[in-house]
């Protein structure tokens, strides 16, 4: 491995002379690890002259074309090589794109001082949004309470050289925010991975008044998510997809399957409301629903009530409002197909990724 080891490093060390270190150059640099023109590993070292923060540590899904490959990370040597101005690691929110490489993205490889990761800096910490992530940092035995910081939305708090804003923004996934960045030399603002939803199921719409604001007080750089820019029109909002769900899933006479990310509890809340409505039993297919729902009832955002995912046999003792009658996935052929509504994960649903999905309309219009 002599070989590709050394061309490796001899290609790291020509894009840092690239850059400007010290006080020479621009005083604010951002770097991308990964992420930039690409879907996934999600990663952007921020910084201030010598400072630096990374932003996000996510992973990538294999291709269809890239057999045995589980997980695509960030090329972490980069950041390895400029340990010693790393001070922060700074959680967007909490989709696997996003935080999936927490384990890998390390600045050192030698030390494992810090939540198992092995940073330098004694003061370094992760500042996150939301608790859930607590889970996925303990199943890789990176969890060290003292070293975690849970931050709020427009609670402003000190990263690295940044004074940092978390501003609320919709997603498919809850507690998402952007990021205002502010030091001596400028303002920056990480838009995280955002939609602008005006009827969010939560209630939580996205903190335009914020941006209205920071507008009138000028941004040096704005770093948005861009994903589908090119496509016509605008996001709907998940309250119109709620309706949809209802409406389909009521009119139909066979057997219905759903497909989304575990993690978009919002949409397991709607697909519950149409099973309620509709009178057909849950089977949940894929571990990481019950994963996610686990970790939502624990920081009490859960659509349901893990507990209450019982059999139907099984004696009910929850209030009318959680109570969730579920049916094994082996005992799918138990019963007729139209009492039955499967969620299942693992698929984006989307069309450029799976050919053959079929999407149900939505506000009159076809898709697949």
């Amino acid at each position: 491995m002599e070989g590709p080891r050394k061309s490796m490093e001899d290609s790291v060390q020509r894009k840092m002379e690239q850059f400007y270190e010290g006080k020479d150059g621009p005083p604010l640099r951002v770097l991308p690890i990964g992420g930039l023109g690409e879907i996934g590993i999600n990663c952007m070292l921020v910084g201030n002259h010598d400072r630096y923060i990374p932003i996000d540590a996510g992973v990538m899904f294999p291709d269809y074309d890239e057999l045995g490959v589980q997980k695509i990370i960030p090329d972490t040597t980069f950041i390895r090589k400029w340990s010693h101005k790393i001070e922060a690691l700074v959680i967007t929110h909490g989709h696997e794109d996003h935080i999936g490489a927490l384990p890998w993205v390390r600045p050192t490889s030698h030390l494992n001082f810090v939540l198992g990761i092995g940073f330098q800096y004694t003061n370094f910490r992760i500042f996150l949004y939301n608790g859930a992530y607590k889970k996925r940092l303990k199943e890789h035995g990176i969890f060290l309470p003292s070293r975690l910081k849970i931050f709020r939305t427009r609670k402003k708090f000190m990263a690295g050289p940044f004074e940092i804003e978390p501003i609320r923004v919709t997603h498919s996934i809850r507690d998402c925010c952007g990021l205002v960045l502010c030091c001596f030399d400028g303002t920056i603002l990480h838009t995280g991975d955002w939609k602008i939803d005006e009827t969010p199921l939560d209630g939580k719409i996205f903190y335009r008044e914020a941006l209205e604001e920071l507008s009138k007080e000028g941004v040096t750089l704005m770093m948005s998510d861009s994903t589908n820019v090119p496509s016509p029109g605008r996001t709907i909002s998940e309250s119109v997809v709620k309706d949809a769900l209802l409406r389909h899933i009521s009119a139909s006479k066979g057997r219905v399957i759903t497909t989304q990310f575990a993690s978009n509890l919002h949409r397991l809340g709607s697909v519950k409301a149409a099973a309620d409505l509709t009178g057909r039993k849950l089977v949940f297919v894929g571990m990481s629903l019950r994963t996610y729902l686990d970790a939502a009832w624990k920081d009490g955002k859960a659509p349901i009530d893990p507990s209450t995912l019982k059999n139907e046999n099984d004696r009910l003792t929850a209030g009318p409002l959680l109570i969730c009658l579920t049916v094994k996935a082996e005992d799918i052929d138990v019963y007729a197909p139209k009492d039955l509504l499967i969620v299942t994960t693992g698929s984006q649903v989307s069309y450029f990724q799976n050919p053959l999905m079929i999407f149900l309309p939505v506000n009159g219009t076809e898709y697949g």
